[in-house]
């Protein structure tokens, strides 16, 4: 082999080895091999505070003989279960790779100064770890060290187990007690009465007072009220708030429950807030809670709201005829060996839609009864309808007149024959009764 030939070989086996080492070597600022621990390994123990900083404000938690405690922004028992894996998270913690060190990067990843979330553990007044976390990435999360570039690709914490605001932390429970510890409930309100019941068993309640005579109790109200207050959860905390300017001093309405052992749990009901949210208070706690309305609708009871709402109990297949007086939608359904329509004169009915209307008579219940009885306000001195329901052997009526649709559209008020109150049905309810003639025409 001459001299030009083991040249031109060297030359190429250098820049074999050149190609080599070029492809090996990761672009500035996009590696993605392992690398040394950012954050030293933390134990159990290691840590007992925690400064959590989210959306520019700072919760600090601390875990004291197995407790967890919130105590800024304000001192406050913390979520338990949220404070824990927040703690045991920094113990599981591990680094799998470096995603980039280009500092145009963080933003992305969501571990700039403005996006991400800061955690400080210390012991004591010693840090113990200081970082940033960002989003999760492929099962993992973004992390990066204040003032470093790099960005790590970390597992064992994920951005949800610190991800919350400052009320996230804290317990957000109002009452807590076992449902079946229950014995009296009571409730006294600010303008519409007071009532007293004893529990006598599972589902059994007796009154031993009212302001509002209860010719039939509906039992489901007192269990209702009952199940609410025995994990009673606030969605909001209302620090600061002024108790007269709230309407919880005086409240405007007070439920109290009696335990076995002679313990009293009692709550204090306040004003609305905004559209859908109520204040109210624990009587041994000075702490005022927001709730959210379907929650609030469960306790905030009068003494009326305790009578039994039947508006109609009659099974489809005892009924012998429906009237429904409703405008030009008017019809009178007659049940003999089979179903049909004797006004309007000459209908041709489709028979199949007439169970879904009859059905509805079978265990009919209002949802509750309207604050102002008056029959103009309701729109009862001229009704919308008149639903009247008869069974076959002419000794059972059930009668009842619609009135105006509620403020939130979901119901409509309506008075049934024979008793004085003035009821609100489920909207869907009265319109599975009163159907467009269309709607029953026979294709």
């Amino acid at each position: 082999m001459n001299r030009k030939t083991l040249l031109t070989l060297g030359v190429f086996a250098a820049l074999v080895v050149i190609a080599v080492v070029v492809q090996r070597q990761p672009e500035k600022g996009e590696r993605t091999g392992a690398g040394q621990r950012p954050i030293a390994e933390i134990k159990a123990g290691d840590v007992d505070t925690l400064d959590i900083t989210n959306a520019g404000k700072t919760s600090t938690l601390k875990s004291e003989n197995g407790k967890y405690l919130v105590t800024a922004p304000v001192a406050y028992p913390a979520e338990e279960s949220a404070a824990k894996d927040a703690f045991e998270a920094l113990t599981k913690l591990s680094f799998n790779s470096i995603i980039t060190d280009q500092p145009g990067k963080q933003a992305e990843f969501e571990v700039d100064d403005a996006k991400a979330i800061h955690v400080v553990a210390k012991k004591g007044t010693a840090v113990v770890a200081d970082f940033l976390v960002g989003k999760q990435v492929s099962g993992n999360v973004a992390l990066r060290l204040p003032g470093k570039n790099e960005i790590w690709q970390a597992s064992g914490l994920t951005h949800w187990a610190v991800a919350r605001d400052a009320a996230g932390w804290r317990d957000k429970s109002i009452t807590t007690f076992s449902a079946g510890d229950v014995e009296t409930l009571d409730i006294k309100t600010k303008s519409q009465g007071a009532i007293s019941l004893k529990r006598e068993g599972e589902g059994k309640w007796t009154v031993t007072s009212t302001s509002t005579p209860i010719d039939k109790l509906d039992v489901t109200v007192a269990d209702g009220v009952v199940s609410s207050l025995s994990s009673w959860k606030t969605s909001d905390f209302a620090d600061g708030a002024k108790l007269g300017e709230i309407g919880l001093e005086p409240p405007r309405s007070t439920v109290t429950v009696g335990l076995k052992g002679g313990k009293k749990v009692t709550v204090l009901l306040g004003n609305k807030k905004g559209e859908d949210e109520f204040y109210v208070k624990s009587a041994e706690n000075p702490q005022v809670f927001v709730v959210k309305k379907w929650g609030m609708d469960r306790l905030d009871k009068r003494p009326v709201d305790f009578k039994d709402k039947t508006v109609c109990n009659l099974a489809e297949a005892d009924i012998g005829e429906i009237s429904v007086v409703n405008g030009k939608d008017s019809v009178t359904l007659v049940h003999d060996k089979d179903w049909k329509v004797t006004k309007p004169s000459g209908f041709a009915l489709d028979t199949s839609k007439v169970s879904n209307i009859a059905s509805a008579f079978k265990d009919w219940k209002a949802t509750g009864f309207a604050e102002d009885t008056s029959l103009s306000v309701n729109g009862l001195d001229k009704p919308r309808a008149q639903i009247t329901a008869k069974s076959k052997d002419k000794k059972t009526t059930c009668s009842l007149k619609v009135g105006n649709e509620n403020k939130d559209k979901t119901g409509y008020s309506a008075l049934v024959a024979g008793k004085p109150d003035v009821f609100v049905v489920a909207k869907w309810t009265a319109d599975r009764v009163m159907p467009k003639l269309d709607e029953l025409k026979k294709k």
